[in-house]
């Protein structure tokens, strides 16, 4: 008897538990990440680019989770145009021995978005992204796996960025 009202007890503050953890993430404006509240007027987009390009992907993958990614230009409501990619990399400084010892990649874009009517929202939008690293002579592996993977950031970083730009535009919607 006092087994079960314990069972009880402890189902009943479980589920309390988890409603005020539900209400405070609610309240304190939790979103799940990726996600971006584009304008109503720019909920079927088309991202014209290199299909195999790690930022049209990027794209792709985080608009699929605030609007509808169409595969057809004629689908969509507005165009993202990815003009220009282009990736840099220089050395900051060098050791006594002329080693590199700091380098920086620096990751560039340029691109635009309209609406299917004609309308540009952004032309030829710059993106430069520049970001830097030590290198280690004595972890060579290291610091090619550190370069690739910077590479990589830099490009979902860029992705993030151009949708933040896209959220923040005021659409005007169109009269009929």
């Amino acid at each position: 008897m006092i087994n079960n009202q314990t069972n009880t007890y402890l189902m009943l503050r479980l589920v309390i538990s988890i409603c005020l953890l539900s209400i405070l993430l609610t309240g304190c404006g939790f979103k799940l990440r990726g996600s971006f509240e584009l304008p109503a007027e720019l909920q079927k987009i088309y991202v014209a680019g290199s299909q195999s390009s790690d930022l049209v992907k990027d794209l792709n993958e985080m608009l699929a989770y605030s609007a509808d990614v169409v595969t057809k230009r004629s689908d969509a409501d507005a165009v993202l145009t990815i003009h220009k990619e282009e990736s840099e990399n220089r050395t900051l400084s060098v050791d006594s021995r002329g080693k590199v010892r700091e380098s920086e990649m620096q990751y560039s874009v340029i691109y635009s978005l309209a609406i299917v009517d004609g309308e540009v929202l952004l032309d030829n939008e710059a993106l430069l992204l520049v970001r830097d690293f030590i290198d280690d002579e004595n972890d060579v592996i290291g610091r090619t796996n550190e370069s690739a993977v910077i590479a990589r950031d830099l490009k979902r970083d860029a992705a993030q960025q151009i949708l933040r730009r896209v959220q923040a535009l005021k659409v005007t919607p169109v009269a009929l």
